[in-house]
């Protein structure tokens, strides 16, 4: 799979200039604005997510330096990655039986829900978990196009539809399930190692590293499972598990279904 990956075309620039810039160690922030607002798609895509009632703002962010100062800087990274990436690579995610939308709407809510629990749990440690949210469903873009190629988009289907374990089925069409893939992708492309690391133990977490508290959010919030009693059960138990704070997790689970009550209000 890893060398199938590495044929993929290398980001643009401008996508590798965010990169390097966000990996110093002192993030030159108007460097990275001027970087971003170069690229005027870019920009007016970034501006239209963290503008989404999910994230709660009282007011509309107007700027692209707003929305770096307001999101931080690891948050702005994964719009701006996610956004690169659904322009290089097949949008047809029909074998999962979900739209590009849906697989958007998904990695939006997951992103949210890991923001409000550790803004209350470790504000330092936020950082480098947002780096990895956005982009861990991307994976599934790559499963997708094999599982098309083979012939067998039939058969994942109705596999998937008997609610068999997903990663199970993914490995078993690929040889990987797709947040290794999201890890091999991204190691292509020369993300921040640290990144990788953490997309690449989601489903087998490194005890206290972020591994495990992307694993929660998988739980609770995936792409045919939104906060149901069922998937916030499977996430109750690997907070358990892995010993994490589940009074946090809760609070911000009912931030997260707030938010997209008002949404559905207001369409």
């Amino acid at each position: 799979m890893f060398e199938e990956i590495k044929s993929f075309p290398p980001l643009p620039v401008s996508i590798a200039a965010i990169q390097e810039l966000c990996m110093m160690q002192d993030v030159n922030i108007r460097a990275l604005t001027k970087v971003i607002e170069s690229d005027p798609m870019l920009s007016a895509n970034i501006l239209r997510s963290v503008n989404s009632p999910l994230y709660g703002m009282s007011k509309e962010v107007s700027s692209v330096h707003q929305a770096v100062m307001l999101f931080g800087v690891s948050m702005i990274r994964g719009f701006a990655a996610a956004n690169a990436i659904k322009k290089i690579l097949p949008l047809d995610l029909s074998p999962y039986n979900i739209t590009i939308e849906k697989l958007t709407e998904t990695s939006a809510l997951q992103l949210a829900l890991l923001r409000e629990w550790y803004s209350i749990v470790d504000k330092q440690r936020l950082p480098s978990l947002l780096s990895s949210v956005f982009l861990m469903e991307l994976g599934k873009l790559v499963v997708s196009q094999k599982v098309i190629k083979s012939g067998e988009k039939g058969a994942f289907f109705r596999e998937i539809t008997a609610e068999k374990a997903l990663s199970d089925i993914e490995k078993s069409y690929t040889g990987h399930e797709s947040y290794e893939i999201a890890s091999m992708m991204f190691e292509h492309w020369h993300f921040d190692p640290a990144l990788v690391k953490t997309l690449r133990s989601i489903h087998n977490p490194i005890h206290g590293e972020n591994g495990e508290i992307l694993n929660v959010i998988s739980y609770a919030i995936n792409i045919h499972d939104v906060l149901t009693e069922t998937s916030l059960n499977n996430a109750y138990r690997a907070i358990e598990r892995f010993g994490l704070d589940r009074e946090s997790f809760e609070k911000a689970v009912d931030v997260v279904q707030t938010n997209r009550e008002k949404i559905r209000d207001n369409q």
